[in-house]
C-alpha cells in the first residue's frame, strides 16, 4: 500500500483504523456504566491490545518473508 513507509505498514494502519472505529462504542458502552477514566483507560488497553496484536502480525510476516528468500 504504502511502500515508502515500511513493507508491512498497511497492518499498522488497518490496526489503527480498527481502534478508531472502536473508540465510539467504549465511550458509549463504558462511559454511562463506569465513567469518562474507566472509558479512558478502555480506549487506551484497546489500543495497547491493536498494537500488540500488529506488532505480532508484522513480525510474523518479516518472518515468513525471510523464510521464503
Amino acid at each position: 500500500m504504502f511502500k515508502r513507509l515500511g513493507s508491512h505498514s498497511d497492518s499498522m494502519l488497518l490496526a489503527l483504523a480498527i481502534w478508531l472505529c472502536s473508540l465510539p462504542l467504549a465511550v458509549f458502552i463504558v462511559a454511562p456504566l463506569f465513567g469518562l477514566k474507566v472509558a479512558g483507560l478502555v480506549s487506551l488497553l484497546l489500543f495497547f491490545a491493536m498494537l500488540a496484536i500488529c506488532w505480532g502480525v508484522c513480525s510474523w510476516q518479516v518472518l515468513q518473508d525471510r523464510v521464503r528468500r
